[in-house]
């Protein structure tokens, strides 16, 4: 008798941490929220976040009729464990990131 709750206990610890790891798969992490509007003069916004922690926004919108400017920011988690978060503007100047992780000129 013992050994059937034996075998049953860790037949249990087995598939919950199965079922738990599957849960946090990097891979497939559900999106948790989600915006994207375009307007009619051709603004636009966009944002998503996921179950684990990565997220992204940015806005645009047209300047003196054919010049695009963007700015955004976007986040996530590197595999160190490092949060890399990055800050960015395009506009006809080019493109200007900021974040910590970046080296410095």
């Amino acid at each position: 008798m013992n050994t059937k709750k034996v075998s049953i206990f860790i037949l249990y610890i087995t598939t919950f941490s199965l079922v738990r790891s599957q849960s946090t798969d990097e891979a497939h992490a559900g999106i948790v929220r989600q915006l994207f509007d375009i307007n009619p003069d051709g603004s636009y916004v966009y944002a998503f976040e996921t179950e684990n922690q990565i997220f992204a926004e940015e806005q645009g919108y047209l300047k003196d009729g054919n010049t695009q400017v963007k700015q955004g920011q976007y986040q996530y988690t590197a595999p160190d464990g490092q949060i890399i978060k990055l800050i960015y503007t395009a506009d006809e100047n080019g493109f200007h990131p900021q974040g910590a992780h970046l080296p410095v000129a």
